[in-house]
């Protein structure tokens, strides 16, 4: 639209069609673009959640044709990352139970050889492109809670189709160490081939522990020959796992971050979760949109380069043992808060419906642009005192402004500035 003011008018109904109040609003346009969001956004996108509420085969060409719509909604609203299942990913999966196959490489073993089949994984890469995808990263190479065990993996054996890999196989296994010493290369020629090595990261295994080092280590070693010059990362909280050089880009707990800061990585990145209740940001469904929106000018503020959650659309009970209906359980049966598990619900014509969730977190991303854009314009210095106006509040982690209205006032004061120089 052109700049300028413009009258929006709202119009209540009732269901007979009778008017019920008008309202006259004023928008204003600024004669400004924002530009491109920089910080990496990622939400963990699960196929499988898609095929079971659905009930479609997976990847059949209407599992495909949903995947799409759930891809292209996420990118409107800033996730510019995607979560690819090269293999079925290894997250929130009982230990020894098993998540839907949803696999995009094919695997052949004919006489011990492996060979291996791309053309799902391509497909994938389109659809993502056109969606305006910029990232993609792989699923995690190794099992959740310590890196122990190799990811359910399946391939086509001497014509017969089963499980090659799994929880029943250690990680550090000679099968396991022969399989991606293959698998890997052959997988790189297809980034490479696609575009997309530069912006492709890899992860090892979700949230490790301090007690779980010893076998993080020792399943990163596992792959990281094959993985040399690709960027890695993972969700932790302990520093100890980026000091030693097992994460280079550490996905910190807003609420564990302080020695991140301290200490600070070349790449940083944050995220929250289920543990994240306490002060921090977060999107639970009980939460105010303040607590929820706010995550973008700390984003800002401490100059993070990425941002994580599990949940695009969990449609599963807690570990996959069953799915659920997300219209009528939000807090996977009862083991998250409601609204951690996925931002979209699974609209009756295999569409995606928005939550004010996701949303919110639209504006968060839409005040970090803003302030980018101000930036380039200004200096930081004019847009950090549009954050923290004299005699203001200070925004921190865990202590900021409560208040709607604060960041209403914030993003207008953002606003202003801008708009005296692009007049």
């Amino acid at each position: 639209m052109e700049a300028g003011r413009y009258p929006v008018r709202i119009t209540a109904t009732d269901l007979r069609g009778e008017i019920l109040d008008r309202q006259t609003l004023e928008v204003e346009i600024l004669n400004a673009r924002l530009p491109k969001q920089k910080l990496i956004h990622t939400k963990w996108f699960h196929t499988d959640c898609l095929a079971n509420y659905y009930r479609e085969e997976a990847f059949s060409e209407r599992h495909w044709q949903i995947i799409e719509a759930f891809i292209q909604t996420a990118v409107r609203r800033g996730i510019n990352m995607i979560l690819t299942p090269i293999h079925t990913p290894p997250l929130d999966t009982q230990v020894g139970g098993e998540r839907l196959t949803t696999q995009l490489v094919d695997v052949f073993v004919n006489g011990g050889k492996y060979s291996f089949g791309f053309d799902k994984l391509i497909r994938w890469i389109e659809i993502c492109k056109r969606a305006g995808v910029e990232y993609y990263e792989m699923a995690h190479l190794f099992t959740q809670w310590g890196a122990l065990y190799t990811p359910k993996i399946m391939a086509t054996v001497d014509r017969t189709y089963k499980r090659i890999f799994g929880w029943d196989v250690s990680a550090t296994s000679d099968e396991y160490k022969a399989f991606v010493a293959e698998y890997l290369p052959a997988l790189r020629e297809v980034l490479r081939r696609e575009g997309i090595e530069q912006n492709t990261y890899f992860h090892i295994s979700d949230e490790p522990s301090r007690e779980q080092f010893d076998s993080y280590k020792a399943a990163k070693e596992v792959v990281e020959k094959d993985l040399e010059g690709y960027q890695m990362m993972d969700a932790l909280s302990d520093y100890e796992f980026y000091e030693k050089g097992l994460v280079s880009q550490p996905v910190c707990a807003v609420n564990h971050i302080q020695p991140f800061l301290e200490k600070r990585p070349e790449k940083l990145w944050g995220y929250y979760c289920t543990g994240q209740y306490v002060d921090v940001t977060n999107r639970f469904i009980v939460q105010p949109g303040y607590r929820t929106r706010i995550l973008g000018t700390q984003m800002y503020k401490y100059q993070l380069d990425g941002f994580l959650h599990w949940g695009y659309n969990f449609y599963n009970a807690e570990h996959s043992i069953f799915p659920i209906d997300p219209y009528r359980c939000t807090d996977a049966a009862g083991a998250f808060p409601s609204g951690d598990p996925f931002l979209v619900y699974p609209g009756a014509d295999k569409e995606p419906e928005e939550s004010l969730r996701i949303m919110l977190m639209d504006e968060a991303m839409s005040d970090l642009c803003a302030m980018n854009y101000l930036e380039e314009l200004a200096g930081r210095d004019v847009v950090m005192k549009c954050i923290e106006p004299e005699g203001g509040e200070k925004v921190e982690f865990e202590s900021y402004p409560r208040s709607i209205a604060y960041l209403v006032e914030m993003r207008k004061r953002v606003n202003r500035e801008i708009e005296k120089r692009v007049k």
